[in-house]
């Protein structure tokens, strides 16, 4: 029941997580506040006058039975900070959700953890590279981290699921709301596989203004951020800044110079974010090496599920440098499409750029 007390004082509104450690400093429980009188309450060092009137005023015991219903005929489960499955990452920033609505299984807190973020409105190259770096960590047992919007974060759902692996996506809406709307199949998908979860009670509408504060769950879940796609008033950007106010790294995958959305992730570059390339260099970061007979294996694998078009030009890549113009001329296929089909070979490990001489397979 302690856990009902404490959902009961995180949708008190304007109690935030700091007023509420003190409450629970001073009662010891939540359902301690609960009982408490306005007297006891006004004793509450640091709790002005307004702040008791208005919690014992919350105090209404048919309409926390109405909330616990709600939850148990929508199959939610509310895990509050006090819980030990609360996710210990994300208890360590500045703001941390009092709860967390879910649908689904939170992931083993032992688990790494990487956000990966970055435009709705993305480029064919940005939604690729996200997919397939999201389904490459799968095979790394790592959970990725996003917030189910179209774009990037669909595609990183997506890329992690298709892997088999688990995936977490943090909602600026109650976790019975699908918004938008189109990704009903990719959030039942996710539930099966992890879970959709919100610090929003059950019923609360897509509001813009609870997307950016969601942002910082997205970030606090994880030890790192990737943005892959973003422009310079992306909404991405607010991930990628709460994610260093709160001691996380963020990585980015690099775009063209002369898009739009590339602008964003291109500006934190020469802020001194550090570029990720590959999934292994996400591993690097996370401290994870493979043997040499494991990261053989691997390639294989990948080599095998390539897209056709990928392993028409893997096919003309060997120990000799060879560059896209002449591997244009041997498909006789447009230089853009080369260039797409070697950066996402890249960007898999597949192969590598030399400087001024053209690709080599690497392996």
């Amino acid at each position: 029941m302690e856990e009902y007390y404490m959902m009961w004082l995180s949708r008190i509104p304007k109690i935030g997580v700091h007023k509420i450690i003190l409450l629970l400093e001073h009662f010891g429980t939540a359902e301690a506040v609960w009982k408490a009188s306005l007297e006891e309450l006004k004793e509450v060092e640091g709790l002005s006058a307004v702040y008791c009137r208005q919690i014992q005023n919350a105090k209404k015991q048919q309409q926390l039975e109405q909330w616990i219903e709600e939850l148990e005929q929508k199959k939610i489960r509310f895990i509050s900070i006090k819980n030990h499955q609360y996710p210990h990452l994300l208890k360590q920033i500045y703001d941390p959700p009092t709860g967390l609505y879910l649908r689904g299984f939170l992931p083993d807190d032992g688990i790494d953890k990487v956000s990966i973020v970055g435009a709705r409105k993305c480029s064919q190259y940005g939604a690729s590279v996200a997919y397939k770096l999201a389904k490459d960590l799968s095979k790394a047992n790592i959970v990725v981290v996003s917030g189910m919007a179209t774009g990037i974060d669909g595609m990183a759902h997506l890329g992690i699921l298709d892997g088999g692996g688990q995936t977490i996506a943090v909602l600026g809406t109650g976790v019975d709301i699908c918004y938008p709307a189109e990704h009903k199949n990719l959030m039942e998908r996710i539930i099966e596989n992890g879970c959709v979860l919100s610090e929003y009670p059950p019923g609360v509408a897509a509001f813009s203004k609870n997307f950016p504060k969601r942002n910082r769950i997205i970030s606090g879940l994880s030890s790192m951020t990737i943005v892959v796609e973003a422009g310079r008033k992306s909404g991405t950007l607010i991930t990628a800044d709460q994610a260093l106010e709160n001691g996380r790294e963020v990585f980015v995958v690099p775009g063209n110079v002369t898009s739009p959305l590339s602008e964003g992730t291109n500006d934190l570059i020469k802020q001194g974010c550090p570029i990720i390339t590959e999934f292994e260099d996400v591993l690097f970061e996370l401290g994870i090496a493979y043997t040499e007979e494991e990261k053989q294996a691997f390639q294989k694998h990948m080599a095998e599920n390539m897209q056709p078009e990928e392993q028409e030009v893997y096919q003309c890549i060997g120990k000799e440098a060879v560059d896209a113009e002449t591997i244009s001329r041997i498909l006789h296929k447009n230089i853009q499409e080369i260039q797409y089909s070697l950066t996402l070979l890249e960007i898999a490990g597949h192969i590598r750029k030399l400087p001024q001489s053209g690709y080599i397979r690497e392996g």
